[in-house]
């Protein structure tokens, strides 16, 4: 277990933060006085809103959305072992998915709903989690397959 926690620390490190980052901001806006923050009238603004679906705010039972998301962060965790080489800018990614991910598991056991406060017109209100997990998702993802393309290149070669 040491040796797992030195070999991805930045991974462990980077989760945290995220987590704790996430958590820190759903705690300020579900404060009692909260008052919405208008940057861009009617396209971009910080407001309080209780998620109790799925992505876009889709109605699945509480009970499917907590193993389904376990799943996937056991999923994600083993893959990241597993698969994933020491370098830097992947741990630093798969830190913030699975950060995203656990602060919204955690808001969604705790609270019964996920609280989401960042309204950006024409996407679904959404959190740091949920920009954790979308925007790691896409750089892993473009980063994984870089990677593959150079590694066909050199064989090729």
């Amino acid at each position: 277990m040491v040796q797992i926690m030195k070999k991805y620390n930045i991974l462990i490190g980077t989760g945290i933060f995220w987590f704790l980052l996430d958590a820190l901001t759903k705690g300020w806006v579900s404060g009692t006085h909260f008052k919405p923050i208008i940057l861009i009238k009617d396209i971009f603004y910080f407001t309080a809103h209780k998620n109790t679906g799925i992505a876009f705010g889709i109605p699945v039972p509480q009970w499917i959305q907590i193993i389904g998301s376990i799943g996937i962060l056991i999923f994600l965790t083993h893959f990241a072992i597993t698969h994933i080489k020491k370098l830097f800018l992947n741990q630093v990614l798969f830190g913030i998915i699975l950060g995203g991910g656990v602060g919204n598991l955690v808001n969604r056991v705790y609270a019964g709903y996920v609280t989401d406060f960042i309204v950006l017109r024409p996407f679904p209100v959404f959190n740091l989690a949920d920009v954790g997990i979308t925007v790691g998702i896409i750089i892993l993802f473009v980063s994984l397959l870089q990677n593959n393309n150079q590694k066909n290149l050199i064989n090729k070669q």
